[in-house]
């Protein structure tokens, strides 16, 4: 056994010290570069796989890929000199993405004819640790975010969802630590540290396309209900991922759960552990099948891998359930209850292709949320719709079409908790949202967007809003 850890791990790691001292000094390079360009986004401060997804990942679900190769046509900094290429050779890789959202209440709502800024840089870096230690298939990652800018929601709609998905936490965090390592010929993948729930479950890409938070990231009453941990607030966490097909996949994980997991003061350094914490289990299944392939009219020594990957309809379809066990969930009405659980599902398919080779045409996607607790849940359903198309317009192959639609029935006891008498009661609230992102470069797109709160608040009391906008993005 000594022989082996001896030829396995120390012999590789010692040949290594050389070129992992060449990779140091490039990553300390790099480094100043990272966070030049971040502090320069973050200076606008006022106050989250399968082949047919990697085009429209968000950010936090892109830096959890591993690339064969560095492509400066990807990054607005390009390759640095060479710095980027050196160090994705030695094992190192920097990402860095800076998104932002302008947007008014034009009419209606709390407050009318009021604007905000909001913004959300989100940097870190992979260590690919077979490149640095010999170490197969293991990946260590650590991310940090900044954010910053007053709510549009808060101040000025009076909405449960919020109109501008970059609110939550508006200060620096350390977000993601943790180490991944792929077994079983990558069928099977673990996943230990620091990181949320809403990187990996519950989420998909299309939700990425929306401003508003009651589907950007993951269906909003998983959050509204659990202790459901979410980008940017990190927590312990353990997950495993199985996918032993192509066509099916399942995901299992344990979450620590906490009173100050949304406490956005500790800036994401309070890593303790303490007796009153408990957990969130979850688990998911997925299928993602590709319907009407046909490979007739092409053999594989004229086909490109990319268009035998996505010729067809894909569709990605799962369902999940969340439990759990901690003592300090607060009724609306008085004492606490020592659990939490719920079920959710989601849907999409594309419906229409254009051409094989690059996506075009139209998704249609469908998410809805369960959580049958009413004594603790804000909102025990909510269903999601969307309309995704790839290049409507022509000459705009990269471009996205977006039709969204919210719909959640607020707890009665929820409504009967914050009742206040000569007004209405809450009942449900409903959003409206359309939107057209323009891929400007590979690295950079502009996407303005409306967005309709009818009942804001669920009661009534408050007008319907024209919310009014639009968001930003730069890869670094």
């Amino acid at each position: 056994m000594n022989s082996y850890i001896e030829s396995a791990f120390i012999v590789p790691w010692i040949s290594n010290l050389s070129g992992m001292r060449r990779a140091l000094n490039d990553v300390y390079l790099c480094l100043l570069c990272v966070f030049s360009f971040v502090c320069d986004a973050a200076a606008h401060d006022t106050e989250s796989l399968s082949t047919s997804y990697q085009s429209i990942l968000q950010a936090r679900e892109e830096a959890t890929l591993q690339a064969s190769a560095f492509d400066k046509a990807d990054h607005m900094t390009g390759n640095w000199w060479g710095v980027r290429d050196r160090l994705f050779d030695s094992g190192v890789e920097v990402f860095a993405f800076y998104n932002s959202i302008f947007n008014g209440n034009v009419s209606g709502g709390s407050h009318p004819q009021h604007s905000t800024y909001v913004d959300d840089a989100f940097f870190g870096m992979k260590f690919d640790l077979e490149k640095l230690f010999n170490w197969r298939d293991g990946l260590f990652v650590i991310s940090g975010i900044n954010r910053s800018g007053v709510s549009l929601t808060t101040n000025y709609v009076g909405s449960i969802y919020s109109v501008q998905q970059m609110v939550g936490g508006q200060q620096p965090f350390l977000y993601q630590v943790y180490l991944q390592q792929k077994l079983l010929e990558n069928k099977l993948r673990l996943k230990l540290g620091r990181f949320g729930a809403s990187d990996d479950f519950n989420t998909s890409p299309l939700y990425g396309y929306s401003l508003n938070n009651g589907i950007n990231g993951d269906i909003r009453n998983v959050l509204f209900d659990t202790r459901f941990s979410a980008y940017p607030f990190a927590v312990w966490a353990g997950a495993l991922f199985y996918d032993p097909s192509p066509d099916f996949n399942v995901k299992l994980g344990i979450f620590q759960t906490s009173k100050d997991q949304f406490n956005a003061n500790d800036n994401g350094l309070n890593w303790s552990i303490s007796g009153s914490d408990g957990y969130t289990a979850i688990a998911q299944i997925g299928w993602s099948p590709l319907f009407f392939k046909d490979n007739d009219n092409a053999t594989d020594d004229k086909k490109s891998m990319t268009a035998l990957l996505t010729e067809g309809l894909p569709g990605h379809y799962w369902v999940g359930v969340t439990y759990s066990g901690w003592d300090l969930y607060k009724r609306f009405e008085g004492g606490y209850e020592d659990h939490s659980y719920g079920f959710y599902a989601h849907a999409d398919q594309m419906v229409y292709q254009e051409t094989p080779a690059d996506g075009q045409g139209l998704i249609v996607f469908l998410a809805a949320g369960y959580y049958p607790q009413t004594s603790i849940s804000i909102v025990p359903f909510q269903i999601n719709l969307g309309l995704n198309y790839k290049g409507l317009f022509p000459k705009r192959n990269k471009d996205r079409t977006m039709l969204h639609f919210i719909y959640g029935d607020i707890s009665s006891a929820y409504a009967r908790s914050v009742h206040t008498p000569g007004h209405g009661s809450a009942h449900s609230e409903k959003v409206l949202e359309f939107a057209h992102r323009f891929q400007l470069t590979h690295w950079g797109y502009f996407q303005p967007d409306i967005q309709y709160v009818i009942d804001p608040g669920g009661t009534g009391d408050i007008p319907n809003a024209v919310v009014i906008g639009a968001q930003m993005g730069v890869t670094f």
